[in-house]
């Protein structure tokens, strides 16, 4: 029988405890430097598809894009036989996001834009009669504009998602907020990563981009944030996508609103 293993200490380190250490001391400082810069802005601009609601949950969104591409082609061929099919089925072939979808539409058909987009459109307001905001986005937005701040929603689906969203939470929660804005009819060309959208904001709020900050979910949200000159702080539930969020500059990242806007009444959320 072998020698029984000393007690006192360890064979070797436990790096799997480090590690949580490492990443627990992580998200408290993003939460303490996301908060510092909410709760100082004089504008805080929110992305909604994300931080405010989920609109297409699970793996709807990519049932959506599936649509869009095939009414793009289904289109292009409808028009008649040419080079234009193959070069609108092959741009689209990978593509899993229904905003670049609609971008690649513009590009190479951009008579067809209308089309989809109107389907996308409605996809989004369908959606959108269920989905459910946040509790902690609820109570941000209440309470920046009880401390007299600002909030405007920047987004990439059709602004009109917004208000059906926000009134099933709490009706008159839109009139709360500076400004809405979202996709134009008939152009792309000033969505995120552009930073038109943001920039909209701030004037409805008459805030300089320096005292503002931006809650988003994607790499163009971060994109977007550094075109206009305001700081980003990435939102999503998803590990891996909130490193590509710091990786691409978001200043913190965190997995929701919660530590943003705490209550001890409605749980998590």
């Amino acid at each position: 029988m072998g020698q029984p293993k000393p007690v006192g200490r360890p064979e070797r380190p436990d790096a799997d405890a480090d590690v949580d250490a490492d990443v627990d001391a992580d998200a408290e400082v993003d939460v303490e430097r996301a908060a510092r810069l909410v709760d100082a802005a004089r504008c805080v601009l929110l992305d909604l598809d994300g931080p405010v609601t989920r609109l297409f949950p699970g793996d709807s969104w990519l049932e959506l894009s599936r649509q869009v591409r095939d009414a793009a082609v289904d289109a292009a061929v409808a028009a008649g036989p040419g080079p234009l099919t193959g070069t609108l089925a092959r741009a689209l072939a990978d593509q899993t996001d229904h905003v670049q979808c609609l971008r690649i539409v513009a590009h190479h058909a951009p008579h067809l834009l209308p089309l989809v987009a109107d389907l996308v459109t409605r996809a989004e307001l369908e959606v959108a009669r269920t989905a459910t905001a946040y509790p902690a986005a609820v109570r941000l937005i209440e309470r920046t504009v009880d401390r007299g701040a600002q909030v405007a929603v920047v987004t990439n689906n059709d602004p009109r998602v917004v208000a059906v969203v926000l009134e099933r939470a709490r009706p008159g929660l839109t009139a709360l907020l500076a400004g809405v804005h979202g996709r134009s009819v008939g152009t792309v060309d000033d969505l995120k990563p552009r930073p038109d959208l943001l920039l909209r904001g701030l004037v409805d709020a008459g805030c300089a981009p320096g005292d503002a900050v931006f809650l988003g979910d994607s790499v163009t949200d971060v994109q977007a944030g550094e075109a206009a000159g305001v700081v980003v702080v990435g939102v999503s539930e998803d590990a891996a996508r909130r490193d590509e969020l710091r990786a691409a500059g978001a200043v913190a990242v965190l997995p929701d609103l919660t530590a943003l806007a705490p209550t001890t009444g409605d749980g998590p959320g």
